[in-house]
């Protein structure tokens, strides 16, 4: 109970490891929402401040006006400096929060202070489902907000009106963090879902390896994940047609897998793919040559001291402009090499 209480104040509903697989595209949504509502502020309250310059009715409020459009502004700069620096995203949304929430008690107890306050609780409930993040750390902001504006009541209010403005920042408080917890868990779980899904897209299900479908994707992005040389790695297991029929699939899928755990191994997770019922593919970006021979040395014994055997090209490349596709090509004819050595020195010794 206490690790579901947890994952909903902290993660909206998900887990730890969920919530940071998703943390940077709600960084950057965020950083986007914050842009676009400082702007806006900072535009219509430059214009309240201008016709605060001859209208009796804003006169009042030019102080307010003016902080209001140095705030909007100060954050307009640190949500395009968080596009560098993800983490201050969280910085510009609660300065979001922050402008639209003082301008309110502003209003409210400065310059109004003898009517009922209705533009504070509007924005109480309102701002916070812009923006995305731990529901916890939203209600505690709103929770200083409200204790703020009681405090600020008490100064400038009196009578009816302040017993009024007080229940009230109560009740809307309590709306505005139950309906903040709601929608920032169905936004965050959405997220979850889709990112999900996207690694489902992209992952082989038997070996969890990247699949086809990521490779193709990823293709026309490998001439510039490189800055001195890359390298195109290509496998054929030699033997599974012949080991599913003889001893199952159940044996054949356990040879697909640990080939596919060994190369992972030598290459690691992010470059290597599973491209066909037998085949892989591995990219080696800006590492020597000697090292890659050494690595592929390496693969080929282990595989062998299992008693499997996979037919093996590479071709590496020190050109800044290769054309991957050639690259790829060319690793894949070193394979049918590999592969008709292979068969024709075992068909020579079944002979």
């Amino acid at each position: 109970m206490l690790e579901k209480i947890k994952n909903f104040a902290l993660y909206g509903g998900t887990d730890k490891e969920s919530y940071n697989a998703v943390r940077g595209k709600i960084q950057e949504y965020n950083r986007i929402t914050a842009f676009v509502f400082a702007s806006v502020a900072a535009l219509l309250i430059a214009i309240m401040f201008i016709l605060a310059q001859s209208q009796e009715g804003f006169s009042g409020s030019k102080t307010v006006y003016a902080f209001g459009v140095i705030f909007s502004l100060v954050q307009v700069g640190i949500s395009i400096l968080a596009k560098k620096i993800p983490v201050l995203s969280y910085v510009s949304v609660y300065m979001a929060i922050s402008v639209f929430l003082i301008y309110g008690i502003a209003i409210a107890t400065l310059t109004r202070p003898e009517e009922q306050t209705v533009t504070f609780m509007v924005l109480m409930i309102f701002v916070p489902l812009i923006f995305i993040d731990c529901p916890l750390r939203i209600a505690l902001s709103l929770i200083f907000f409200i204790i703020v504006f009681i405090i600020m009541a008490c100064r400038t209010k009196t009578g009816s009106i302040l017993s009024v403005d007080i229940t009230d920042a109560i009740i809307f408080g309590i709306l505005a963090i139950v309906s903040e917890s709601v929608v920032n868990r169905v936004k965050i779980k959405g997220y979850v879902l889709e990112n999900r899904l996207h690694i489902m897209s992209e992952t082989d299900q038997l070996t969890g390896m990247n699949n086809r479908n990521c490779y193709e994707l990823r293709i026309p992005q490998y001439h510039s994940m490189y800055c001195n040389s890359i390298c195109c790695i290509y496998i054929d297991i030699n033997g599974l047609h012949e080991l599913n029929n003889t001893r199952g699939h159940k044996r054949g899928d356990e040879m697909l897998c640990y080939i596919a755990d060994a190369l992972k191994t030598q290459f690691g997770q992010e470059h290597t793919y599973r491209v066909g019922g037998d085949e892989y593919v591995a990219f080696v970006p800006d590492t020597p040559r000697e090292e890659i021979e050494k690595r592929i040395g390496t693969l080929c014994e282990t595989i062998e001291e299992h008693g499997y055997h996979a037919a093996i090209g590479y071709e590496y490349s020190e050109k800044k402009d290769q054309d991957i596709n050639e690259l790829i090509m060319s690793a894949e004819t070193g394979m049918y090499r590999d592969k008709a050595e292979f068969y024709k020195v075992r068909d020579r010794r079944e002979r």
